[in-house]
């Protein structure tokens, strides 16, 4: 079986590829402008090649603008751009979504080319499919990976070491360990390094742990589980930057007289982290003199004014960055070349997914098959009448309307026994589409059969059952109990009314009598 997925997951891809242009070495640039130097991070890409739109929260990103951005970013200044974190897949993937996968992955890499890394320091997810695999990625990727060597550049006037930190395997405490780390960015100092940056591939509890051992390091990229941080935070002697995962947002960093000794500076970060201490300070000895009435508090109150009041705005002079989170709303240009490829790889989606689908897994002996909304409103018409108001009853619409009934990471979360036994496949979904009431209450078919015994249904399902679809990439305001007043109503989880207004509960038909034995 393995071996006939393999080979099918071979021949969808080529089909998939073959759609793509080709796409060499990146033509050399035009002179750059004259303003200051920039790094641009790309971190945690993990798979996406455009937004899932699931949610309003979710139409940032897409590789075609990300592309177009950093071309701009090549407009204002001399720029490198650093990728950082799992980048072409998240983590192990189901045979049904081989195919798609391993397409996104080379579209990713054909993309990032067209920006034209400089550095690449991969994550634990980049190797879901081999190290065969990500070898070729890499190559068609064409950046150093600086977690097997570090790398300078040269970023206008300025020599920038970059160094990159991979998954660590085995005792915790070997992620911790500087003295690796250090040697490295020492090296890079002695080579004539202006600015040393860490691509760290690591969580951000290790990187906080490492900045402490390595004052050499001036910026910390953090690859895996990045936050959208619109500032950069102190870490050790250095700071950490944060740009958020699947290519939402690019981190920019200006760099300005990075070429002078000393070290690199955030004036702006850091005066505004001191304007927030002191005012959280305030606050705190303002409410104690209001309950205690101290005079010594009034003089302390005093003093923090004064030194409040004291604070210079930030610096325009000395060896410094700025740092800005660079969102990609919808309305963000393209680039239009990458668009198509996007454009192709959705095109092709069907046969690519089709080719790996499978057939709905059989129901074991003594299990159950999932028989659709249809059978449930014989017995609960309420409870289908009121869930037909709500947006489980067009999930499978949503996916029509976006031209996404083919995508493998899309359907599962719009149909109802997603590659369960008795239920649904890609291309085998027909009477199961939309989110039914047996997505959270279990295949019911002896409950059917046996006129709604109920030992044979989940009564109450549970958070457990929302949260494979609701999780944070595609629910990222997701609350249980908010959101399930929302599929509450009338005969399911709350009273339902006769015209009197009197609460009655609904009551199966009888079965019909069973012929008489002859």
């Amino acid at each position: 079986m393995r071996r006939a997925v393999a080979l099918s997951l071979g021949l969808a891809v080529a089909a998939s590829l073959a759609l793509l242009p080709a796409c060499g070495p990146r033509t050399a640039p035009a002179p750059a402008p004259a303003g200051p130097p920039r790094l641009l991070v790309v971190s945690s890409l993990i798979g996406y090649v455009e937004p899932c739109g699931c949610t309003v929260d979710l139409t940032l990103g897409g590789m075609d603008r990300l592309v177009a951005a950093v071309d701009a970013e090549r407009q204002a200044g001399p720029t490198a751009v650093l990728v950082v974190g799992s980048t072409f897949f998240e983590k192990p993937f189901p045979d049904h979504r081989a195919g798609q996968e391993q397409a996104k992955a080379d579209l990713i890499a054909k993309a990032l080319r067209r920006a034209g890394v400089a550095a690449f320091a991969p994550g634990p997810g980049d190797r879901a499919a081999g190290a065969d695999r990500f070898a070729e990625l890499h190559r068609a990727l064409g950046a150093p990976d600086v977690t097997a060597a570090p790398a300078l550049l040269r970023v206008g006037d300025v020599a920038v070491g970059v160094l990159g930190l991979g998954p660590v395997d085995g005792e915790d405490g070997a992620a911790a360990d500087p003295a690796p780390v250090q040697a490295r960015a020492a090296a890079l100092r002695a080579q004539g390094a202006h600015v040393v940056v860490a691509l760290a591939a690591r969580s951000r509890r290790d990187v906080r742990r490492l900045a402490r051992g390595v004052p050499e390091l001036d910026l910390w990229l953090l690859g895996e589980h990045p936050t959208e941080a619109g500032a950069a935070s102190p870490a050790g002697e250095g700071y950490l930057i944060e740009a958020g995962d699947r290519g939402r947002n690019l981190g920019r960093v200006i760099l300005h007289d990075a070429a002078a000794p000393g070290r690199l500076a955030d004036p702006a970060g850091d005066a505004e982290r001191a304007r927030r201490a002191l005012d959280g300070q305030i606050q705190m000895k303002a409410r104690m003199l209001a309950l205690t009435k101290e005079p010594s508090l009034e003089q302390q109150l005093a003093e923090l004014r004064a030194r409040q009041a004291a604070l210079a705005a930030p610096t325009d002079a000395g060896k410094r960055f700025e740092y800005a989170l660079v969102p990609l709303p919808k309305a963000h240009p393209q680039d239009p070349e990458v668009k198509g490829w996007i454009a192709a790889y959705n095109q092709a989606l069907q046969a690519l997914n089709l080719a790996n689908a499978g057939e709905v897994p059989p129901v074991p002996e003594g299990g159950q098959r999932y028989v659709g909304v249809a059978e449930c409103e014989d017995c609960h018409p309420e409870a289908v009448e009121f869930w037909r108001t709500t947006r489980h009853a067009r999930a499978w619409q949503t996916l029509v309307d976006d031209d996404k009934t083919f995508d493998a990471e899309c359907v599962g979360c719009h149909v109802v026994g997603w590659q369960q036994p008795g239920g649904t496949v890609l291309g085998k979904t027909k009477g199961l589409e939309d989110v039914q009431c047996e997505a959270c209450h279990g295949p019911n078919q002896k409950h059917v059969e046996e006129g709604g015994a109920e030992h044979h249904t989940v009564r109450d399902p549970g958070e457990a059952g929302c949260v494979g679809c609701h999780h944070p990439h595609h629910s990222p305001k997701f609350d249980y109990a908010t959101y399930l007043e929302k599929i509450l109503g009338p005969g399911h989880g709350k009273p339902v009314f006769a015209e009197d207004r009197k609460p009655h509960k609904w009551s199966p038909p009888p079965l019909e009598a069973k012929p008489a034995a002859p």
